[in-house]
């Protein structure tokens, strides 16, 4: 087999400031965010804006009445310890099996803590694939739960635990927002129902008995003490007490954004904005030796995703609500979901 590498592609939201009138063509914007003297026009087509303000106009003009036209990017947020894009496809290593598509090998972290996504080199055809205008007509990352079967296997990558920590959340805040869609369900046999965005646990069994964090697309019908209706499963800790179930199906196949944050001792699960669940995670703790499976649970014979990750974000510490606004509205606009 061989190894292929693609070209690259970058999308970045622009983001609005607040300043005051619009300076004349022509001219220096020099001030200071919340005076008369930054340009929130309709047009500037002068000089660029080398004021003091810490959102400075780089460009050829301020366009609209953005303000300033600083550029979002999410690693402008404090805390980001994982940013996998799909789009981004010279982050993503290909291999080329002698029959059958291609392999994403590995699916590099954007941030400079390296926490890269990678597949498995002795069994590739575990390994998910690349779809080309998946979600927004931009690419993902898709894993095909495999056979009705037990013994067969499904598709996942695995983050391993890092030396700098940056996965090891103890006991303390976190946020893991993913754009995604699956197709899972129960009926699709037992353990197929369930698809696994994210989990980042110790353990993984019918009695819910392990430690850490996971986000499962649909609930099991195997597990006697969850809700065997078809809905969203998320939650830190063991036993009934520390994970909740929405009924609310969302395994239509169409695109999300779903949002898993802990903020002191309380985790609330987001779909497109909307708070659907909350828990109780006082004390549970999120290991740096637990690794993060996406795709699949255990050897990617349980819990298997039938769908697409488009991006995938996690914010070690407290997140600042105007940095959870502008990735909520970044992830949104650029995706296109709900």
């Amino acid at each position: 087999m061989k190894t292929v590498g693609l070209g690259c592609v970058a999308l970045l939201l622009a983001c609005g400031g607040s300043g005051g009138a619009d300076l004349p063509d022509g001219s220096t914007d020099s001030g200071t965010d919340g005076t008369t003297t930054n340009d929130t026009g309709t047009s500037d087509t002068g000089k660029n804006d080398t004021g003091s303000d810490a959102a400075n106009d780089t460009g050829a003009g301020d366009g609209g009445d953005g303000g300033d036209g600083a550029t979002f990017t999410p690693l402008d947020v404090l805390g980001l310890v994982l940013w996998l894009e799909a789009d981004v496809t010279s982050s993503i290593t290909l291999v080329t099996l002698d029959a059958g598509p291609q392999r994403v090998s590995e699916w590099a972290d954007q941030t400079s803590h390296h926490n890269n996504a990678n597949g498995n080199p002795s069994l590739p055809t575990r390994d998910p694939s690349v779809t080309a205008s998946a979600i927004n007509s931009l690419p993902a990352v898709h894993f095909n739960q495999g056979t009705n079967t037990i013994g067969s296997s499904g598709q996942m990558l695995t983050i391993a635990e890092n030396t700098d920590t940056s996965l090891d959340w103890g006991t303390g805040d976190f946020f893991v927002a993913i754009v995604g869609d699956f197709d899972n369900a129960v009926t699709n046999g037992p353990n197929l129902g369930v698809g696994n965005f994210f989990s980042k646990s110790s353990a993984y069994g019918p009695s819910l008995s392990y430690t850490g964090v996971l986000f499962f697309g649909n609930v099991p019908v195997l597990l006697s003490n969850a809700n065997p209706d078809v809905g969203l499963l998320f939650g830190t800790g063991s036993n009934t007490g520390d994970y909740v179930t929405t009924t609310t199906a969302y395994n239509t196949g169409s695109p999300h954004l779903f949002v898993m944050r802990r903020r002191g001792a309380q985790i609330d699960l987001f779909v497109d904005g909307t708070n659907v669940a909350t828990s109780t995670s006082s004390g549970v703790n999120v290991t740096n030796g637990n690794i993060v499976r996406i795709g699949a649970d255990g050897d990617a014979s349980f819990v298997r995703l039938d769908g697409d990750i488009g991006e995938m974000l996690a914010v070690k510490g407290v997140l600042a609500m105007g940095d959870e606004a502008n990735l909520d509205s970044y992830l949104k606009t650029k995706w296109a979901t709900p």
